[in-house]
C-alpha cells in the first residue's frame, strides 16, 4: 500500500512543502494531483518511482503534466486556475488571512492510492494582527506577539486601491518584521482615485510606526509593488526617517492618475508634494495606443499598456529627467526588482530611469536593480502560489490587463526575490536609527 506524506502539514507559505510518495514499486508511474478549492486552482504531473520505490516532487523530475523536471515548488506554481478566478481574485483570497487548504490526490500505474490534506499558513500563529485608524492613518499593523526593536517596513500595495496586501505584511511579520499594511486610496474613507495623493500621507504612515513599542530603536523602510513602488521611491527621496526602500516592478517617474474608467485622470499627476502636483509626462494616448485600448475593450482581449508606455517615454527624450523621481536624495538602500517581460508597463525599462540616476549620482547606499528575464508584472509575489495567470481584469480599471510573463519564469523570480527581499529589511533596519531627525 503506497504512503503519501506532506512535510510540514501548516507550512507558512513561504517555506518549502516536501510532497513524498513511498511504498510503490520501482519504476511505477505516480501521477500526483494537487488541488487548492481555497485558492480555485489545481495542477498535476507524472513521476517514475525510483529503485527504493519513492518519489520526492522536490528531488525527482516531472515526466509529464503541468510541468516538467525539477522543480520543487511545480506543483504550487503550475497550478491553473478554475474558470472565473485569475491572480487577481487569488490577491483578494489571500487579502482574507485564511489558511489555504489542499488536497494532494495520488494513483499509481493508473489506480487510486489515496490523498490527503494539508494546509499553508499566511498568518503565523505568534503574530498579532492590529487594525489601525488613527488620525488619517488607514492599515493593518503585523508583528510578532514579543516585538521590540524589530525592523519596521510600510508596505504599500498597487493601482488596485482598496487591496492593502496584508499577506505580505502577515508574512514579513513573521521574519521578525514590523509590518504596517497601509492604505492610500479607495479604502475606507480615504480618497477614491489615485488622484493628486499627498505624499506627505505615506511619511505620516512611517512615523506612526517609527514611534510603535514594536519597532523601538529599529529602522523603518517603505515596501511598494508597482504604483505603491513608485510611491515607494518617492517617499524615500522625500524624507530622511526613510532608512531603506523595496520597489517591485514600480517606476521611476513620477506618473499620471488612475480614476476607474476615467482615463482623463492619466493626465492628472497621482500625487503631491508640499500641496503641489508632482510634475509627470503626458499620458501615453497617443493614436496607437488609444486604437490599442479600443480594440482590447471591444474584443474582450486583456490590454497591454508597455507599448504605449514605451513610446511615451522615447518621444519625451530629456524630459523624462524632468519627472524623474530624485531617488539619489534617498537616506538609505534601495532594492528594486523588475520583470523583463512586464506587459502591463514595462518596469525594467521604468525601473532602469531610476538606476541610472543612482549611478550618476554615485549614491552612497547600496542599492541594486534585479531584472528577471522572463518574468513579468505578477513575478514580484511571494512564493508557491500559482504563476500561471498572466493577463486578468483589474480590480478597478474595467478592463482586462496583460501582466506579461509566463509561469515558469514569473515563479523563478518569486522564488529567488523572497528571500532577498526579507534579508535586505533585516540587513538594513535592524540596527538603531538615532541618527535621523
Amino acid at each position: 500500500m503506497s504512503r503519501l506524506s506532506i512535510r510540514p502539514v501548516d507550512a507558512s507559505l513561504d517555506q518549502p512543502v516536501t510532497i513524498e510518495v513511498s511504498d510503490v514499486s520501482p519504476g511505477s508511474r505516480v501521477r500526483v494531483r494537487l488541488r487548492s478549492d481555497s485558492l480555485n486552482a489545481e495542477s498535476s504531473a507524472e513521476f517514475v518511482a525510483n529503485d527504493q520505490g519513492v518519489v520526492d516532487v522536490a528531488e525527482h523530475p516531472a515526466i509529464a503534466g503541468d510541468y516538467e523536471g525539477i522543480e520543487p515548488a511545480g506543483l504550487f506554481w503550475s497550478a491553473r486556475f478554475d474558470a472565473g478566478s485569475d491572480v487577481v481574485s487569488m490577491i483578494e483570497t489571500l487579502s482574507r488571512l485564511q489558511p489555504l487548504a489542499y488536497t494532494a490526490t495520488v494513483s499509481v500505474d493508473g489506480h487510486d492510492a489515496g490523498s490527503t490534506t494539508f494546509e499553508r499558513q499566511l498568518l503565523a500563529a505568534n503574530v498579532v494582527r492590529t487594525a489601525v485608524r488613527e488620525g488619517r492613518i488607514r492599515g493593518t499593523l503585523f508583528a510578532s506577539a514579543d516585538a521590540t526593536n524589530a525592523p519596521g517596513v510600510v508596505v504599500l500595495g498597487g493601482s488596485d486601491g482598496g487591496n492593502l496586501y496584508e499577506f505580505v505584511a502577515a508574512l514579513l511579520a513573521a521574519h521578525g518584521i514590523a509590518a504596517l499594511a497601509l492604505a492610500y486610496f479607495a479604502y475606507d474613507d480615504l480618497p477614491k482615485d489615485l488622484v493628486g495623493l499627498s505624499i506627505e500621507y505615506f511619511a505620516e504612515g512611517v512615523q506612526w510606526l517609527r514611534k510603535r513599542p514594536e519597532v523601538g530603536d529599529a529602522r523603518v523602510g517603505v515596501l511598494g509593488f508597482s504604483r505603491g513602488g513608485e510611491a515607494a521611491l518617492i517617499v524615500g527621496a522625500s524624507f530622511p526617517q526613510v532608512a531603506a526602500v523595496v520597489a517591485l516592478v514600480a517606476s521611476g517617474m513620477s506618473g499620471g492618475g488612475l480614476a476607474g474608467a476615467d482615463f482623463s485622470a492619466m493626465g492628472k499627476s497621482a500625487w503631491t508634494l508640499g500641496g503641489q502636483p508632482l510634475p509627470l509626462l503626458p499620458p501615453p494616448w497617443d493614436p496607437v495606443s488609444m486604437k490599442e485600448a479600443q480594440d482590447a475593450m471591444s474584443s474582450g482581449k486583456p490590454f497591454a499598456a508597455r507599448a504605449g508606455v514605451l513610446r511615451a517615454l522615447q518621444s519625451a527624450g530629456a524630459r523624462v529627467d524632468e519627472v524623474a523621481i530624485r531617488v539619489e536624495r534617498t537616506r538609505g538602500a534601495i532594492l528594486m526588482m523588475s520583470g523583463e517581460d512586464d506587459q502591463l508597463w514595462g518596469s525594467t525599462d521604468l525601473t532602469a530611469i531610476a538606476e541610472e540616476r543612482l549611478k550618476a549620482a554615485a549614491f552612497a547606499y547600496p542599492f541594486e536593480h534585479r531584472r528577471y528575464p522572463g518574468a513579468g508584472h505578477f513575478g514580484c509575489l511571494p512564493p508557491n502560489l500559482p504563476t500561471t495567470s498572466t493577463s486578468a481584469r483589474h480590480g478597478l480599471v474595467p478592463m482586462a490587463l496583460e501582466y506579461g510573463g509566463d509561469a515558469r519564469n514569473n515563479a523563478r523570480a518569486s522564488a529567488d526575490l523572497w528571500p532577498r527581499i526579507v534579508t535586505f529589511l533585516h540587513q538594513h533596519l535592524s540596527t538603531p536609527n538615532h541618527f535621523l531627525p
